[in-house]
């Protein structure tokens, strides 16, 4: 992807993560992780925690709302289009 790809990318995420947070019951569905181990979604919870000031969130992926995984990820995608 071309920088301006990635900042497409998060910036709509970005703009998803806005509509999602007015959801009232929106964790993330564990099947969207198909193929990731239990370490990998380990590793990207504790990611989330640490990026969002939160060290003491929840342990369980499927706990992180889809809103904040959405900002996660534009964040993430941001780093890559700098």
């Amino acid at each position: 992807m071309t920088p301006n790809e990635f900042e497409l990318a998060a910036d709509m995420l970005e703009l998803a993560s806005n509509e999602f947070s007015r959801h009232t019951c929106d964790d993330t569905d564990d099947k969207i992780f198909k193929g990731w181990t239990d370490e990998e979604k380990k590793n990207l919870v504790q990611e989330i925690k640490e990026w969002s000031g939160d060290p003491d969130g929840t342990d369980n992926i499927e706990y992180i709302p889809n809103w904040e995984l959405m900002d996660f990820l534009a964040y993430k995608l941001n780093l890559e289009a700098d």
